[in-house]
């Protein structure tokens, strides 16, 4: 039994073959850090020095300080990386167009090898228009597929 049948059939409630007294769930079990504001640095730290899954939400500048197409180039093929269309002035106040135009350079930026998962840059505020959220999920659907 590997280590991953052994997790999966304790997490089933049966009984595994043996229960290692330290096991290394780290490559079996997703993890996630999200961290706003600046966080470049942390997007290093968590690539070079863990085993950490995904990061987000690489939040843009005021508010933070990610270039995702730089993290993709320097660190995304140890990391998932997400997010990071910004909150307000493209999914609360943005057009419908822009919420599209963001999407598409999101995914240009960071889906090539896969490993990019397209999302906002943190929650979304309540007046947030719901077309602004199906034009991201749309163009997800229709221009991300790789």
């Amino acid at each position: 039994m590997t280590s991953r049948e052994r997790l999966l059939t304790v997490l089933a409630g049966k009984v595994p073959d043996c229960v290692p007294v330290m096991p290394d769930f780290s490559n079996m079990i997703p993890t996630q850090v999200h961290s706003c504001g600046p966080e470049r640095e942390l997007v290093r730290i968590m690539a070079e020095e863990t085993n950490l899954t995904v990061i987000d939400p690489l939040e843009t500048p005021p508010m933070g300080d990610c270039d995702l197409a730089e993290l993709k180039r320097r660190f995304g093929h140890k990391i998932v990386l997400k997010g990071n269309l910004h909150t307000t002035d493209v999914m609360l106040r943005g057009t419908t167009e822009d919420v599209i135009r963001a999407s598409r350079k999101a995914i240009d930026d960071a889906a090539a090898g896969g490993r990019f998962i397209l999302s906002t840059g943190d929650q979304c505020g309540r007046d947030t228009p719901d077309d602004n959220l199906r034009a991201m999920i749309d163009t997800a659907r229709s221009y991300g597929r790789y």
